[in-house]
């Protein structure tokens, strides 16, 4: 019951400081996981271009959903794990809050 109350409070932190980021996130359960819609959020950009810019320009790592797909993969998707240390979650809530794209 500790770890399942800890882990909901690092989802609900990621998942405000995402949306606070203009990003839409998707429904959550049972996962370590947050998905982002980038085409509801407005962004223009393909799964894998946008978790590579991302990386280089935010300093925060998303996971393209595209990389678990043989064929016909979603492309406007992205997950962002929240199974980290506090202060991690943090620092990439306010490198997000700094602007995206």
């Amino acid at each position: 019951a500790g770890l399942a109350d800890d882990m909901a409070r690092r989802r609900d932190f990621l998942s405000a400081g995402l949306r606070a980021a203009g990003l839409v996130v998707l429904p959550c359960a049972g996962t370590y996981f947050l998905t982002v819609d980038l085409a509801a959020s407005g962004i223009g950009m393909e799964d894998r271009a946008f978790c590579q810019h991302l990386t280089e320009k935010v300093g925060v790592a998303a996971i393209p959903i595209s990389a678990f797909f043989e064929v016909d993969a979603p492309t406007h998707l992205v997950r962002f794990c929240f199974c980290k240390r506090d202060e991690v979650l943090a620092e990439a809530v306010r490198r997000l809050g700094s602007g995206i794209v």
